[in-house]
């Protein structure tokens, strides 16, 4: 097995650690929150006051939402709708506040306003320490652990897709980079790339049994080529397994995704010729340094 394989491995099982960490977490969280909740309406029967979302109304708003970036899930809050009014009044208070000096002194902190959107606002001010303890548990659960557990399940997906993606090709042994022009000699530490390298953003490789196929869709009416022979353990690392979206069989194509290929990497340049009057498949047939 490969060191990378087995580094994928180690996360993936770090990754899990994280996940049920996570997830006893947000168990305890919940049944806190549901039983203080309990608390609150048990020590409020007396007054007939009850708490819970049947005595929710019109003024119930989302005042938290999810932001997703590169799989990376965040809660923020939204900012308060503020009337016309209050909006018109701030703008002149801003160029009221930008025309004065900038030599008067303003307070170091202000104080904070509070959310008129707080639910917990609407069963008074004297509310019991049992229902603010419920807010905080179900709070934490939602601006922190389930944001947290959520980014997690992503990276497991992905660390299972690259898992699988990596043991398929396990016996892989080379991968080659097919040249249209002679490589300089002796090969320096980063050989030209392809147009078509540049603006895909990785190296395109293909394997021994993929490289007539992509010498017949893309360069058939080659008379010679180059082919950089490159042992796949030096760059198992640096390649995904990607499906071309313009083939119509679902295959899966080395791409390297690094700056520079070249002497450090490959092991062999080799040229070959297409044998006059047949097709390339007939002239790299039975080659076995293709392997």
């Amino acid at each position: 097995m490969s060191d990378h394989l087995d580094q994928l491995y180690l996360t993936y099982l770090d990754t899990i650690d994280t996940y049920q960490s996570l997830r006893t977490s947000l168990a305890t969280h919940f049944s806190t929150g549901f039983l203080t909740l309990a608390q609150a309406n048990y020590n409020s029967t007396s007054g007939g006051q009850r708490y819970g979302a049947d005595f929710y109304d019109e003024r119930m708003t989302a005042i938290r939402g999810v932001e997703v970036g590169d799989g990376v899930f965040e809660c923020k809050l939204f900012e308060p709708e503020r009337k016309e009014e209050e909006q018109r009044k701030e703008i002149k208070d801003t160029d009221r506040e930008a025309s004065e000096s900038d030599a008067l002194e303003k307070p170091e902190e202000q104080t904070p306003t509070i959310d008129p959107r707080d639910p917990i606002r609407w069963f008074g001010i004297l509310v019991p320490p049992a229902l603010r303890q419920t807010q905080s548990e179900f709070t934490l659960s939602v601006e922190t652990i389930i944001p947290q557990l959520t980014t997690t399940v992503a990276k497991l997906a992905i660390l299972s897709s690259e898992i699988e993606s990596h043991r398929s090709h396990a016996d892989t042994k080379y991968l080659y980079k097919i040249l249209t022009t002679a490589p300089p000699s002796p090969l320096p530490e980063a050989v030209e790339l392809l147009p078509l390298d540049i603006s895909s953003g990785f190296i395109h490789l293909c394997t021994a049994t993929q490289a007539v196929g992509v010498i017949e869709a893309f360069m058939p009416d080659s008379e010679e080529l180059w082919l950089l022979k490159v042992p796949y353990s030096k760059v198992e690392k640096d390649i995904k397994w990607e499906c071309v979206t313009h083939r119509e069989e679902r295959e899966e194509f080395p791409h390297l995704f690094t700056e520079n290929l070249g002497s450090s990497e490959v092991e062999e340049v080799r040229e070959v010729t297409r044998l006059e009057g047949t097709g390339w498949r007939e002239s790299l047939e039975g080659m076995e340094w293709l392997e």
